[in-house]
């Protein structure tokens, strides 16, 4: 066989097994379409966005179908996104679309036994839903960092005897309680689903103790903090605040304490200096929403 020749089946074969490991998930794909509620996102190996946006009619339009460039964990995920502009009262008004392309990973998981494709965009994950009966193998291809405070981690049940309803908050599909830790009341939580908690805070914590935690959050999500100094956040405010803010892989922590600058005569009773910390995380959060979605709405009155 010429040298030529050679080469040619050489480089056939490499293209062969170089598509096959990139398309190893395309089952997930191909003849397939994946909706956020009932938009179409996805169809077969493309995204589906409009790109342009009428300004008569007020709405977007022209869908146009986007290519993704997928291997085993990632894609290259594009659509148009609307652009415009805010005016003085915070008001947007649109005047066009922009293409924005992302490079993201991805995992298919299977939530309330229905396959979901997740794409994990910053800042908010979006989760997809398929509605033919795939047969595909579960991914993993996010690793979340989880922390725990008291013992307690998001997406925990606990027992609800342990909880005061402090306050429910229902949304478009789900359900949200404020809810105070009977056995210590510097903790609260968020709870989702009946007793599934979706996110912790940890109040009253004295000075001494935050070197230690910036040195554990700091480890784990391998991002040193940002830091705002003691300041007003509005000339209006009686409080001035001061935060370091942690935001990596999905995870939100706040640690923050509050300085009161009003009245002279609440100075005492109000000036507590001491820190509070908070731990959210958007992609245990969009996952606890998307299995606890259309669930019954909550009072804390009556049920």
């Amino acid at each position: 066989m010429k040298k030529s020749a050679l080469f040619l089946l050489l480089a056939a074969t490499i293209t062969i097994i170089g598509c096959k490991r990139e398309t190893v998930n395309i089952e997930a794909f191909e003849g397939n379409e994946w909706y956020s509620d009932s938009i179409l996102v996805i169809r077969n190996d493309s995204s589906v966005s409009f790109s342009e946006y009428d300004s008569v009619y007020e709405q977007l339009v022209s869908p146009k179908a986007l290519p993704l460039q997928l291997t085993d964990s990632t894609m290259i995920f594009s659509r148009y996104e609307v652009a415009g502009s805010y005016d003085s009262v915070r008001k947007f008004h649109p005047s066009g679309c922009v293409l924005v392309t992302d490079t993201v990973k991805y995992d298919i998981k299977y939530i309330n036994k229905r396959p979901k494709l997740i794409i994990y965009i910053d800042p908010f994950p979006v989760i997809l839903s398929s509605r033919n009966r795939i047969n595909v193998e579960e991914t993993n291809n996010f690793n979340p960092v989880k922390f725990e405070i008291s013992n307690f981690s998001i997406g925990d049940q606990i027992d609800r005897s342990l909880l005061k309803t402090l306050g429910v908050y229902n949304y478009a599909n789900y359900t949200i309680e404020d809810c105070e830790y009977i056995n210590d009341k510097n903790i609260s939580f968020k709870i989702i689903g009946y007793n599934n908690i979706f996110s912790i805070e940890r109040r009253k914590i004295e000075d001494y103790r935050v070197k230690d935690i910036m040195k554990v959050v700091t480890s784990k999500l391998n991002n040193a903090p940002g830091y705002s100094p003691m300041r007003q956040w509005s000339e209006d405010s009686d409080y001035e605040y001061e935060f370091y803010r942690w935001e990596t892989n999905g995870v939100r922590i706040d640690l923050s304490r509050s300085h009161y600058i009003g009245n002279d005569s609440y100075k005492t009773l109000l000036n507590n200096r001491n820190w509070n910390l908070s731990y959210d995380d958007v992609v245990l959060q969009a996952i606890l929403v998307e299995t606890y979605k259309n669930g019954n709405p909550t009072s804390s009155i009556i049920n």
